[in-house]
């Protein structure tokens, strides 16, 4: 499926969406943060269209991804289709026979005890947000949308995102995030910045304002975290306007970059000079930290203690 034009597009094919269905390679929340993370070729290589090569795929079994894009699909009703089967694990004959047939028709191969895990995730999830905002979920169809495309327009460079959750008057922005890190209060700003979700959320906020100008200044924006293991607890994180004041310049030093190499077609890895890496104030401070410790311990010994 193709689109001719910027706006809100919902129950878009999950596959056309990561196909990029926009009129001319678009750019994406996910390769600006792998532009700022490591280079601009870095993202070309990531682009489904601009690299001609094609990408391959990880063999391998993720048991985070696993369960978490199963427990995305639960909770909004919507996303990566599951195939699940009961195997102990993928090493015999059968169990490979049957992921490899489950890749090949698109889904998303699932041992069973993982699958319950997201089952249980899910359950445990609706429990919390009950408690939290008064629904036992997100996602409800009667309240908003979920699994939304949006994309738009800027001087021929296009944009898209995929929201997991919005409401139709286009105000508030949910997203689903699980993880096997911590979500307490005191670990999820460390989560944000590892995960860009203020680079998301300031991607969202720059495409619903060029396609929603009147809701310009109003929107919320909403990040569900929550834990893939006992006790699956989760924390309702909102994105501040200070975390959105750095994703905004952080996506638009992207943007920028990434318009600059659309136009010359030129796609440059890391810069080519000699680096002179800066050891992190935290390594530096603990090995001072050492120094004086031992040192301390070793005067006594020194003058006979």
């Amino acid at each position: 499926m193709k689109i001719t034009k910027p706006g809100i597009y919902r129950d878009f094919p999950t596959a056309a969406y990561f196909d990029d269905p926009c009129p001319e390679p678009s750019f994406t929340q996910s390769l600006a943060k792998v532009l700022l993370d490591h280079s601009p070729l870095h993202a070309y290589q990531q682009h489904p269209r601009l690299n001609v090569q094609a990408i391959e795929e990880d063999e391998g079994y993720d048991k985070a991804k696993a369960i978490g894009n199963a427990a995305h699909a639960m909770m909004l009703g919507r996303g990566k289709v599951m195939a699940v089967e009961d195997f102990p694990d993928w090493r015999t004959k059968e169990a490979k026979a049957f992921k490899a047939a489950a890749i090949e028709a698109g889904k998303e191969p699932i041992l069973r005890k993982h699958y319950e895990v997201a089952v249980q995730m899910v359950g445990r999830a609706h429990d919390q947000l009950h408690h939290i905002t008064g629904c036992g979920h997100i996602g409800d169809p009667i309240q908003g949308d979920a699994e939304v495309m949006i994309a738009s327009c800027e001087d021929g460079l296009w944009l898209r995102a995929m929201v997991d959750w919005i409401t139709p008057d286009l105000r508030e922005v949910w997203d689903y995030k699980t993880s096997g890190l911590s979500a307490s209060p005191y670990a999820t700003g460390k989560l944000m910045a590892s995960a860009g979700w203020h680079i998301q959320a300031a991607m969202h906020e720059r495409i619903l304002d060029e396609v929603d100008p009147v809701g310009a200044g109003r929107r919320r924006f909403l990040y569900v975290a929550q834990e893939n293991y006992e006790p699956f607890a989760l924390t309702v994180n909102e994105i501040d306007e200070a975390a959105l004041t750095i994703g905004r310049k952080q996506l638009g030093y992207a943007i920028d970059i990434w318009s600059d190499c659309m136009a010359r077609d030129r796609w440059p890895a890391y810069p080519p000079r000699i680096i002179r890496p800066e050891l992190p104030g935290w390594h530096e401070n603990g090995w001072l930290a050492r120094e004086v410790s031992e040192e301390s311990e070793r005067v006594p010994s020194l003058m006979g203690g």
